[in-house]
């Protein structure tokens, strides 16, 4: 009888642990295309009863992911955040300066509107008294001034736009740490129960590499089997607890970024993530190029207003934003070159136009002397070598996420082939295991009946 019941119990153990390793390899199979999901496999190892060997015994349910490859992919992460954002607001400000060449050959950067203007100023000069020509040519500033400005609304709605996305991204950044945070208190739980935790380790990898697109992180694991995570500067974001972002505005009606009441908006700034690219470009990299259009529209207004032979300004604002023709000439365009020799003054304002400014350091240039059409071309080269320099950065960065997505994918996600071959000798395991213990409760019943 002894027997017999050693027997059976051990050949239950063994139905009940191919049971748990079928519902494993189903999830496998069921998750092949969960984002995040890596394959679960359950360890099993033989009981030992006096020495002698009694079943067989589920261990635990786990998925082995290397920590270095996830690090390697959270990483990753930020840096394709960071790259992405960069590269998308510069193309943007790129786009904004006009194009060099349209389809018919003709471009819309500020030169070409600059060119256009100078155009119509020789043939003014040529026909002084023609108040068609005069119409003509201040039409043309009124474009090129039109453009200043709308070139510089186009860099503020920029930066706008990038401070209304940091408190977007302080939003979602929230409610990934307090997942985090759940998800480590589900863990603790879960392994102080000595339940699986394979599956919330995922979910908590899943919810750091999405925080990772937001900040730069670093994580360490405790040994109640939680993780704790830290900005690359230090902070902590989830410790025991999650210690959420919150936002202000400084004097100049900007979003800053503060921490249990400490504030790490430059802390953040410049890092590898979105929230890091969105600060840099707020208040360094657009700012910039705002600075730039406005001394090239500053030096145009003292340039033009300064030429002899005027009545008066002909040009009017503070900067970029607010040049324009002053209202007078706009109403009589015969106006423009004074009552005095057209002709000279005509000259006058295409030898200012033509001629050498000089320029105080501004936003990405240096301090010089230059013509107008000559500042203007390096604010739209520096414009275009820093959107190439973002696209071939994003370039790199989408290879680096990509392999560090393949590595994880390669090693730890779901080969359906393998896992439904795994499952068809699992159910021949769980077949033979029926049959067995049926006959040993066969065997069991005819005992019994033969001392009844």
């Amino acid at each position: 009888m002894s027997s017999l019941s050693t027997a059976r119990y051990i050949a239950s153990s063994s139905l009940s642990a191919t049971q748990v390793q079928v519902s494993v390899t189903s999830n496998n199979i069921a998750n092949a295309d969960t984002e995040g999901y890596t394959t679960k496999s359950a360890s099993v190892s033989s009981s030992i009863s006096a020495g002698t060997g009694s079943g067989v015994s589920v261990d635990s349910i786990s998925s082995s992911v290397s920590k270095y490859l996830v690090e390697d992919l959270v990483e990753a992460t930020s840096e394709a955040a960071y790259a992405t954002t960069t590269a998308d607001y510069l193309n943007s400000l790129q786009t904004s300066l006009g194009t060099l060449e349209d389809e018919d050959g003709s471009g819309t950067t500020l030169v070409d509107t600059l060119s256009d203007f100078e155009e119509a100023m020789t043939e003014l000069a040529t026909t002084p008294e023609s108040s068609i020509l005069a119409n003509t040519a201040v039409t043309a500033l009124e474009e090129l001034t039109s453009q200043i400005r709308d070139t510089a609304e186009t860099v503020q709605d920029l930066i706008d736009n990038a401070d209304s996305e940091i408190e977007d991204a302080v939003e979602s950044v929230n409610n990934l740490l307090e997942s985090i945070d759940s998800l480590n208190e589900q863990i603790r739980t879960a392994t102080a129960s000595g339940d699986s935790t394979a599956d919330l380790e995922d979910q908590l990898t899943t919810a750091i590499v999405s925080l990772s697109e937001y900040l730069d992180v670093v994580t360490y694991d405790c040994d109640d089997g939680s993780t704790k995570v830290y900005t690359s500067s230090g902070q902590m974001l989830v410790g025991s607890t999650a210690h959420l972002l919150t936002t202000d505005t400084d004097a100049e009606g900007q979003t800053t970024i503060s921490v249990n009441g400490s504030d790490i908006t430059d802390r953040l700034s410049g890092s590898d993530s979105k929230i890091g690219a969105l600060l840099e470009l707020r208040d360094e990299t657009l700012p910039a190029y705002m600075e730039d259009l406005d001394e090239l529209a500053t030096t145009l207004i003292e340039t033009l207003n300064a030429v002899d032979g005027l009545d008066g300004d002909i040009l009017t604002g503070t900067g970029a934003s607010d040049i324009a023709v002053v209202d007078s000439v706009s109403d009589d365009p015969t106006t423009l070159l004074g009552s005095g020799n057209a002709s000279t003054t005509a000259n006058n304002i295409l030898d200012a136009l033509q001629g050498d400014a000089t320029y105080d350091a501004a936003g990405n240039l240096a301090s010089g002397d230059r013509t107008f059409s000559e500042y203007a071309t390096e604010i739209i080269s520096t414009a275009v070598n820093a959107s190439n320099s973002a696209s071939d950065a994003l370039d790199v960065a989408e290879t680096a996420l990509s392999s560090a997505e393949d590595a994880i994918s390669s090693a730890y996600g779901v080969n359906v082939d393998e896992e439904t071959a795994r499952l068809t000798e699992l159910e021949q395991l769980y077949s033979l295991a029926s049959t067995i213990l049926s006959t040993l409760q066969e065997m069991f019943e005819d005992l019994q009946s033969a001392f009844s």
